[in-house]
């Protein structure tokens, strides 16, 4: 052991004693090779070794976890022979077995820089971020790429993959990078991929607590996956309690969040998904769902308190629910073994199912609309959808149906029930348009209205002639309106649309509005700048 030490000491030390020597020596010497300097192949041989265990590291990172925190698990035979792929790349590589099981410490440590250093090369890490973000949308592409990534240069694979076509097309200096060392490159996202999962792996407690938030939250998640900026919004945050609440009692998720919220929430996403596809048997899931769906009272009891099914004073005040158990022992078994994660996901299940119910119903609502004389029909007599003849005499009804078998078959089992819920629908919606419409108007009056109070000049402009906002000479001498324009596409579209009254609309939240000075700025010529 002690040999071997002093060797990785030598290393370091003999080629600067070598160069001391040579410096030293009289010239008609300096043929003479010097006995004790170590072949300068031995050095490369380490570098070799240190390169090929972390390219084996880096297709095995659950063992690279592992190793990394505790590197005497190598001389762990119980461990080893647990990770036949760890034997029989020791076995095949003599000298990084040697090296590693002499001194696991101090190899591990310099393959943790050899590491790091392969992360400082030339490839970007935002383009690796990019380029990653993508593959995790497109798994398949992914798949195929670091099986083999010379097919990012195969023009027949890449036409027929035309979102990968359109990206590369769309971010040349990825294309240049992947196309310049396709191998390279693919290894470095791989391994980028990884640390990803590592970091999802180190806040998975956190991520798990937000990702049960968002979804009991719905509206606060759809608009932060939206617009993850939302987070440092103060307004934002104000208006949304809960929010505000949750981010105050967990100050490390509100601390990540706002450094990086796009990062953050594209982990949440990952996790949401992933959390989507663990072994809880979906079947099992869905038919759950439609027991809970015709027992709302001990659904809510369940989602609120999981652990009751355990409770067999509760399983005998509810005998509908210990027989349906009794029934279903593969969701007997599976509820038992994790109560929290089974109604987690049935809940989950729940809400999707809501949701599609939500969409083919405003999407046979906007049927309906569109085909006023067969709306009144049905809402009048629900029953003619399972009427052959009145079906076959509405061909527009006929052919949906057909395109929609879901909708149809919720249709025939109750067309009463569904009919009514189209009815409530299509009350809310036309309410709820009002409504989104009405706020959405006053949100962006009121925000251009703060502008213009922290513009007076702008205001006063605006307030003689608002067709100014068309002028192109007049935006260009103005470029802080020009500036909160581009940042606030929705409020230029309303001010573009109808400039004078959605100026009047905003003077009223204007704090300048109520105080104009006395003397009044010329109107510019807009094709003169501004001073």
């Amino acid at each position: 052991m002690r040999q071997r030490h002093l060797r990785y000491k030598n290393l370091l030390v003999l080629p600067a004693l070598s160069t001391f020597l040579w410096l030293g020596t009289p010239a008609n010497a300096q043929s003479v090779p010097a006995r004790n300097t170590p072949p300068v192949q031995d050095n490369d041989t380490t570098r070799q070794e240190l390169a090929s265990f972390n390219q084996f590291l880096d297709s095995h990172p659950e063992l690279t976890r592992d190793i990394r925190k505790d590197p005497s698990l190598v001389n762990n035979d119980d461990f080893v022979k647990r990770h036949p792929s760890l034997q029989t790349y020791l076995q095949d590589h003599p000298q990084v077995s040697d090296e590693i099981r002499e001194n696991p410490n101090a190899f591990m440590r310099q393959e943790y820089r050899y590491d790091r250093r392969e992360d400082d090369r030339d490839i970007n890490r935002q383009d690796l971020a990019r380029f990653d973000q993508f593959l995790d949308t497109h798994r398949e592409t992914s798949e195929q790429l670091r099986k083999d990534p010379s097919l990012v240069d195969n023009q027949e694979y890449v036409r027929n993959h035309p979102e990968l076509q359109a990206y590369l097309q769309e971010h040349p200096a990825i294309r240049e990078e992947i196309k310049e060392n396709p191998n390279a490159f693919m290894r470095q996202e791989y391994r980028y991929d990884h640390r990803e999962d590592d970091r999802d792996r180190t806040n998975r407690e956190e991520l798990a607590r937000f990702d049960q938030f968002l979804d009991t939250h719905r509206e606060t998640a759809q608009q932060l996956r939206k617009d993850p900026s939302l987070v440092d919004n103060e307004e934002f945050v104000k208006n949304h309690p809960a929010l505000q609440s949750y981010l105050r009692d967990h100050p490390e998720l509100r601390a990540q969040l706002k450094q990086d919220p796009n990062a953050f929430l594209h982990q949440e996403e990952r996790y949401d998904r992933r959390e989507d596809d663990r072994g809880i048997n979906r079947g099992e899931v869905a038919r759950f769902n439609q027991f809970l769906d015709a027992h709302r009272e001990t659904a809510e009891q369940l989602r609120k308190d999981p652990s009751l099914v355990d409770n067999q004073e509760f399983m005998r005040s509810h005998p509908e629910l210990q027989a349906y158990l009794q029934d279903h022992p593969g969701i007997r078994d599976q509820i038992k073994q994790d109560p929290n994660a089974f109604m987690h996901a049935e809940d989950r299940y729940d809400r999707r199912e809501d949701d599609r119910d939500r969409q083919e119903l405003a999407r046979f609502d906007q049927f309906l609309d569109s085909h006023r004389e067969t709306a009144e029909q049905l809402r009048k007599n629900p029953s003619l959808v399972d009427n052959e003849e009145f079906v076959r005499n509405h061909p527009a009804l006929q052919a949906y149906l057909h395109d929609h078998p879901e909708l149809r078959a919720q249709l025939k089992l109750d067309p009463n029930a569904f009919m009514q819920q189209e009815a409530r629908y299509a009350r809310y919606d036309n309410r709820e348009n009002g409504m989104d419409r009405d706020a959405t108007s006053h949100r962006q009056a009121a925000s251009f209205g703060e502008f213009l109070g922290g513009h007076s000049e702008i205001s006063q402009h605006l307030s003689e002639d608002p067709s100014l906002v068309k002028n192109q000479e007049y935006m260009e001498n103005h470029p802080e309106l020009r500036e909160y324009l581009t940042a606030h596409p929705e409020v230029k579209q309303e001010l573009m649309a109808n400039p004078q009254s959605f100026v009047k609309s905003a003077q009223q939240f204007s704090t300048t509005s109520n105080t104009a000075p006395t003397v009044k700025t010329p109107m510019p010529d807009p094709a003169k700048p501004k001073q």
